[in-house]
């Protein structure tokens, strides 16, 4: 079976494939698996017998999620290792809500879980904990634009803060309740609501404070999310994989795992990889400021945006728009999934498109980021998308990949909107694949759609801006833009 994005790029440019785009990828599989497999208690030897390690994860930005049909996480990443060194294939089970990932272990559902898990002594009465994988300072969060004032503990009691009756991150709320000496308005969030979801509500003013991880923040406001730390609370907490205590060898493989990955700094890069936004994407994630000489030109590769204009039939000048938001115009960036060039392809999705080798050359790298979001668009059409739209749904899924844009369809067509509408409509669909009750209805799961919403917005601002200050060389007629409602 191909995967998707074999599926995807093989269609031939000039005629859409049979069936439909909603066929083509009605039978793909996603390799987030569910608690389905079979119960069992294995340590390290039958473990390697058996030739699978089962770990149990959340689906979320912080430990493991599916982008551009590849799986991801910093968790993720990490078992992934310890599998490789193990010799045996990974397989990740995602159990309903967070509180069952134990009761899951203990159930023999998995083998470990991988899930940012505070050490607790409660919870170390019940499963076998290595050391420390990584520690996180908790920070008390509001909105951005919020006018009441923290200054202290005691501040905290004019909030509604909305955090899980059963995780540390409560029992960290009520110490700080004690030291305040006044008693603090705490709602229930469930145990199934992550955290990366709370910090979207607030943002959306659903949610009025809370406390989280303080590296989630910095991730959610990268992404597009009016939300702010305003107060650190209580000491950072030890996070560590758990093991059933009936599996000692595993628990002491994954613990030297562990500690020795440390010291070889391979957690730490993991980490930064994914919990650090670095400066050039928070940069990208808020600039939307036009630049152009005085001749007009927007950057030293119009000419080669032209040529693939003339072959692509899209407008130039929204490929410019991509590269910014891509690159910022720099033909030697490298992102850390391995994205290369002014229009950050993957290597793999560029030869797709006929484009094998040289792919930092701008012309090669632009002409093959143009082929792309042409067959994104003709999947769109194929599926009854009109040409105003289908450009907006090709730069969604550009960014996050096509099948979560194809989920936020379906989302759509159950939340009453327009399927082939992006703004107010499926934009507003593929938010909820950040909420668990939503993600967890849909083929591909959780998604960083902020990120991506945004993302789009921002190209249709920059390019609304280009078409004012350049216009078209006499006889240019793009076939494809980014036309407004």
């Amino acid at each position: 079976m191909l995967p998707l994005a074999a599926a995807l790029l093989l269609l031939p440019l000039a005629q859409p494939a049979p069936g439909g785009a909603a066929d083509e990828f009605a039978n793909l599989e996603v390799a987030l698996t569910r608690h389905t497999r079979d119960r069992y208690v294995a340590d390290l030897e039958e473990i390697k017998r058996r030739g699978v390690l089962r770990v149990l994860t959340r689906n979320s930005s912080s430990t493991y999620f599916i982008s551009k049909g590849e799986q991801r996480g910093f968790q993720f990443e990490l078992v992934q290792a310890f599998a490789k060194e193990l010799g045996v294939r990974l397989a990740i089970v995602v159990p309903p809500s967070r509180d069952e990932l134990i009761q899951s272990l203990l159930a023999g559902e998995g083998d470990l879980i991988a899930a940012g898990m505070s050490i607790a002594p409660d919870r170390a009465e019940k499963v076998r904990f290595t050391s420390t994988v990584f520690t996180a300072g908790r920070v008390f969060v509001t909105h951005r634009h919020t006018i009441k004032l923290v200054e202290s503990v005691a501040d905290l009691a004019q909030f509604d803060i909305h955090v899980s009756y059963r995780s540390t991150t409560y029992a960290g709320v009520k110490a700080a309740e004690r030291e305040a000496g006044v008693p603090f308005r705490i709602l229930d969030t469930g145990g199934d609501v992550e955290m990366e979801e709370i910090l979207d509500r607030i943002s959306a003013g659903v949610y009025e404070s809370t406390v989280v991880d303080e590296s989630l923040v910095a991730l959610a406001q990268a992404a597009g999310a009016d939300v702010e730390a305003r107060l650190p609370l209580g000491a950072p907490k030890e996070k560590g994989w758990a093991v059933h205590p009936a599996a000692p060898n595993l628990a002491d493989a994954a613990d030297e795992f562990v500690r020795r990955h440390r010291r070889s700094g391979l957690i730490r890069m993991m980490y930064a990889r994914y919990m650090k936004p670095d400066s050039k994407f928070a940069a990208r994630a808020r600039d939307l400021e036009y630049r152009a000489d005085a001749n007009g030109k927007i950057s030293p590769y119009d000419d080669l945006f032209k040529e693939a204009s003339k072959e692509t039939g899209i407008d130039w000048r929204l490929l410019a728009a991509v590269a910014y938001s891509e690159s910022r115009f720099n033909p030697k960036a490298a992102s850390r999934w391995g994205a290369v060039g002014l229009m950050q392809l993957l290597p793999s999705t560029a030869k797709r498109v006929g484009i094998s080798k040289r792919l930092q050359d701008p012309r090669r790298n632009i002409l093959a980021g143009a082929r792309y979001l042409r067959r994104l668009c003709q999947v769109f059409e194929e599926d009854g998308v009109a040409k105003r739209q289908q450009m907006r749904f090709a730069l969604a899924a550009y960014n996050a990949g096509l099948g979560h844009i194809m989920d936020a369809r379906h989302l759509a067509e159950l939340t009453g909107k327009d399927r082939n509408r992006w703004f107010h409509n499926v934009a507003e669909a593929l938010k909820l694949k950040q909420d668990r009750k939503w993600h967890e209805k849909t083929r591909y799961g959780y998604a960083r759609a902020e990120e991506t919403v945004t993302y789009v917005s921002k190209i249709q601002s920059r390019y609304d801006v280009y078409v004012r200050h350049v216009p078209l060389d006499a006889g240019d007629e793009p076939e494809l833009g980014a036309q407004g409602e």
